[in-house]
C-alpha cells in the first residue's frame, strides 16, 4: 500500500458535492426541491440540503424518533402533524403518512405544507425512482461502466434522454414503467436507422467505385 491511506466518499457526502453544483441561474429563478428516499435523512444531509439553500422531502422510517411532540417515533404521529426529528432539533417539519399496499411509509418536508402535498411530492419521487428501475433495461442503461468517468457522463446523458423520450410519449394514464416502454419502442427503430445510414455515409465512396449511388430519403410503408 506504500503507506497510502484512501478515502472513499459516501453516497451522501457524493450527494451533497452534486447539490452544490447546481448553477446559481437555477437557484436565483426556482424554489428547489431536493426528494430524497430513507437513505438520505441522516441529520449531516438534511443540514447539507439547508445549508444550500433548498428544501426537502425525506422518506423516514417507521421507528425515526422525535423530540416533538416528545420522544415517539413517527409512526405514532398523526398525518399532516408538524414535528421535530430527534437530533435534527433546529428543523420542524411536516409529516404524511400513506399507504403503498399493505405497507405505511412516511415522509417529511422542510416546508410546512399539508400532509397530502407532502405525500404528493413523495409519490413523485417513486415515480421517478420506477422510472429509473425500469430505464436501466428498457434503455439498456445497466450496460454502461459506471466505475469511469466516461461511463458516468454516458450514463447522466441517456437518461437525460432517454426521460425527455419518456415525457414526449406520457399520456393516457399511464405509469412512467409504461411511457418508458413505449418510448424505447419508438426510438430503437430511428436509432438502427440512423446507425445504418452512417455506415452508409462512411462507405459511399467505396460504393461509387463499384457503380453504386446512394441517396437517402424518406417513404411511407
Amino acid at each position: 500500500m506504500n503507506g497510502q491511506v484512501r478515502f472513499t466518499p459516501t453516497p451522501i457526502r457524493l450527494a451533497l458535492d452534486l447539490l452544490a453544483t447546481v448553477p446559481q441561474p437555477i437557484r436565483r429563478r426556482f424554489d428547489v426541491c431536493v426528494l430524497q428516499g430513507s437513505g438520505f435523512e441522516s441529520a449531516t444531509f438534511l443540514q447539507g440540503v439547508r445549508d444550500e439553500g433548498f428544501e426537502f422531502v425525506v422518506d423516514v422510517r417507521s421507528n425515526r424518533c422525535t423530540d416533538h411532540p416528545g420522544r415517539v417515533t413517527v409512526s405514532d404521529c398523526e398525518h399532516g402533524s408538524w414535528l421535530s426529528l430527534h437530533n435534527c432539533p433546529w428543523e420542524v417539519v411536516t409529516l404524511a403518512r400513506f399507504n403503498r399496499g399493505a405497507r405505511v411509509f412516511f415522509s417529511v418536508s422542510s416546508e410546512l405544507l399539508s400532509g397530502d402535498e407532502v405525500a404528493r411530492e413523495g409519490k413523485r419521487r417513486w415515480a421517478i425512482e420506477s422510472f429509473m428501475g425500469e430505464s436501466k433495461h428498457q434503455f439498456g442503461l445497466n450496460q454502461f461502466a459506471l466505475h469511469t468517468a466516461q461511463g458516468l457522463d454516458r450514463w447522466g446523458l441517456l437518461v437525460c434522454a432517454a426521460f425527455t423520450l419518456t415525457v414526449l410519449c406520457t399520456g393516457g394514464g399511464k405509469t412512467l414503467q409504461e411511457d418508458a416502454r413505449l418510448a424505447a419502442q419508438i426510438a430503437r427503430p430511428a436509432l438502427v436507422m440512423v446507425r445504418l445510414m452512417i455506415k452508409v455515409r462512411r462507405h459511399e465512396e467505396f460504393l461509387r467505385q463499384h457503380g453504386y449511388s446512394v441517396y437517402l430519403s424518406r417513404c411511407r410503408i
